[in-house]
């Protein structure tokens, strides 16, 4: 990690935060991210953030960290929605790559199936569906889940628990009225 250069820093207040807090922001960034060279490049852009807050450097330390913490989270966040997008197959293009030796009516029962699983994940709060899309769709272990929600991994644990229950209910619920119709 390069040291920030203090003459292309325009508030030496600024520079100061830099070197209080980049190597503590890192090493948590490092935690979150699966290589360091991405942790720097997220790193770079926490500062830069807080090179755009004017009110930043009046605040007192402990509070300057809880902000630097604070978009450090979110840029690791967006950093990983990011990374889905890119890894995110269509829909379509998924479904081509299906087996192709299954028949037409599993195929469609399949198709059915999924759109259940679907409509069963929307009707989970927004929370418990981003945990879902956390685990599953960006494959994040617990821990890293734990410390972008900010809560202990026995309290994700417990959430995805309950929540892959009500999801498995919900889905058996709306499987029993298909077939009593």
């Amino acid at each position: 990690m390069q040291p920030l250069d203090i003459d292309e820093v325009p508030d030496v207040g600024k520079s100061m935060l830099y070197e209080r807090f980049a190597e503590r922001l890192l090493a948590y960034v490092c935690q979150q991210v699966s290589n360091r060279q991405d942790a720097e490049d997220l790193l770079l852009e926490v500062f830069l953030a807080a090179l755009q807050n004017t009110s930043l450097a009046r605040l007192p330390a402990e509070r300057q960290l809880v902000w630097l913490r604070r978009v450090a989270r979110n840029k690791v966040i967006d950093h990983y929605r990011h990374t889905a997008l890119l890894t995110m197959q269509p829909l379509g293009q998924a479904q081509e790559t299906e087996d192709q030796g299954l028949t037409p009516e599993r195929r469609a029962e399949e198709h059915e199936q999924r759109t259940w699983l679907l409509q069963a994940i929307e009707q989970l709060p927004p929370v418990e569906r981003e945990l879902l899309r956390l685990r599953y769709v960006q494959e994040l272990r617990l821990t890293q889940i734990a410390a972008l929600m900010e809560k202990s991994d026995a309290t994700v644990r417990k959430m995805l628990s309950r929540t892959l229950r009500r999801l498995r209910t919900l889905y058996e619920l709306h499987e029993r009225r298909e077939d009593h119709a």
